[in-house]
């Protein structure tokens, strides 16, 4: 083959490779628009408008896709400038338009004004969604007054260090998930109508929110069904806060317990998590008080903080409820000391406990410790017990042969070995242990041992 046909043969194949492109390109092209929105709402809103410069009919096939996510980056003043343009732009060229979801995450500085328009012509533009995060550096920033009144937002999650200034009128006809983070709340009256004005609302997170201004506040959303409550701030706050919760599945809190919360009306509730991270007699106080309140669960999570709470004082533990429905407990965060006196109150107060897991591992604080009494459920429920940071201790092996002695019914004993020990490759002396574990005599002749 001469020289003239290779050269002509390479031009055809880089002919025809151009004219494949072209084809893919015009097969894209046609595609309906709604196809094409649906393919661009995969993308970030900023890989979004990039598509505009593909051809004529991509120029505004982002402005009608029904999720806006802003989110702004560290850089110079001149790239916060085209941010601020871009989020300006997507909201106009919208029209009439509306947006399923508006995620927003910037600095205000001296932009209040801007952003507050932005947020207002989200809830022009009918939106469902609302997420924003805002950090700012004054006090003045006042979200608009249409916000509180948005007939069609859903869901809605608030995260801005600031003194949360509310209108005098809160309505929320749809809002079904309310979501608020590091919010400043004013005082009792427009803290109470926030709360009041969610009439359908089913899922509420306050997250390490300020409560200084408050005194006493009452939650009562006849629909809600889930209550998250992060409270790790060292603040002062003292403050009561009672929930109505005739709906109520589930209720988590995690903190340090300073405010005194009450829960009325909570036949309902399934599961709660309480996690006190503090010792001192006000948040003793305050967990004996949310426990007793939740006897009805049936799956408990507990820090070993939490029960040793109960023992503050003497009057708690003999105040401590039967939780008569309770199937499922769980200690978790640290090591859950199997010679708590409190801890034995509660597996006493269990009667038809069937699972249990100590998932910060266990422990034993006195050497002559004994299972005795052995918990009534230990004889006659309890069917599954996971062991979390396993390190093969003598106190964890004498406890492990106890719990297998003393329970009936238990069908299968999980224990996880700890990282740190896994870490130092000691495998012969895990195996031993292992060894020797399963071969202690069982009160239960079904029960399965494993290791993982």
């Amino acid at each position: 083959m001469d020289e003239g046909s290779l050269i002509h043969d390479s031009e055809t194949q880089e002919l025809s490779k151009k004219h494949s492109m072209n084809k893919g390109r015009n097969r894209l092209c046609n595609l309906p628009d709604v196809v094409l929105q649906h393919i661009l709402s995969f993308l970030g809103t900023k890989e979004a408008v990039r598509t505009s410069v593909l051809s004529k009919k991509w120029q505004y096939v982002w402005v009608s896709i029904p999720n806006l996510n802003f989110i702004q980056g560290a850089g110079t003043i001149y790239d916060r400038a085209l941010f601020m343009n871009l989020v300006e732009r997507a909201l106009v060229l919208r029209k009439s338009l509306s947006i399923q979801k508006l995620s927003l995450s910037c600095n205000v500085l001296c932009d209040a004004c801007r952003i507050n328009s932005w947020v207002f012509g989200a809830v022009r533009h009918k939106v469902q969604v609302l997420d924003l995060c805002l950090f700012l550096n004054e006090e003045s920033f006042v979200l608009p007054r249409s916000l509180f009144t948005c007939e069609s937002i859903k869901v809605l999650n608030l995260q801005m260090c600031y003194n949360l200034r509310l209108p005098s009128s809160i309505f929320f006809p749809s809002l079904k998930i309310l979501t608020l983070k590091h919010v400043i709340f004013p005082d009792d009256q427009s803290t109470q109508q926030l709360f009041s004005g969610c009439p359908v609302l089913e899922e509420l997170t306050l997250d390490d929110c300020y409560w200084e201004n408050i005194k006493a506040i009452s939650i009562s959303a006849p629909m809600l069904k889930s209550l998250v409550i992060y409270d790790f701030l060292d603040v002062k706050s003292h403050c009561q806060v009672i929930i109505f919760g005739m709906s109520l599945k589930s209720f988590v809190y995690e903190g340090r317990l300073k405010n005194d919360y009450c829960l009325c009306n909570t036949s309902s509730l399934v599961d709660a998590c309480i996690l006190v991270d503090e010792r001192h007699l006000a948040s003793a106080y305050h967990a004996n008080k949310l426990i007793k309140e939740l006897s009805n669960v049936e799956s408990l999570v507990l820090t070993p903080q939490t029960v040793e709470a109960l023992s503050y004082r003497e009057e708690f533990l003999a105040q401590l409820p039967k939780f008569l429905n309770l199937t499922h407990l769980e200690l978790c965060v640290d090591f859950a000391d199997m010679a708590s006196g409190a801890l034995m109150k509660v597996f006493q107060n269990s009667p038809c406990l069937t699972s249990l897991e100590f998932n910060g591992g266990i422990e034993l604080t006195r050497e002559d410790w004994t299972l005795d009494p052995v918990p009534p459920c230990f004889l006659t429920h309890l069917k599954t017990i996971k062991i979390v940071d396993f390190l093969g201790t003598g106190e964890e092996v004498l406890v492990v042969r106890s719990l297998l002695r003393n329970t009936a019914v238990l069908e299968k004993l999980v224990i996880f070995w700890s990282e740190e020990f896994s870490g130092q490759g000691d495998f012969q002396k895990q195996k031993a242990v292992n060894d020797d574990l399963l071969a202690l005599p069982k009160g239960s002749q079904n029960c399965v041992i494993s290791f993982s």
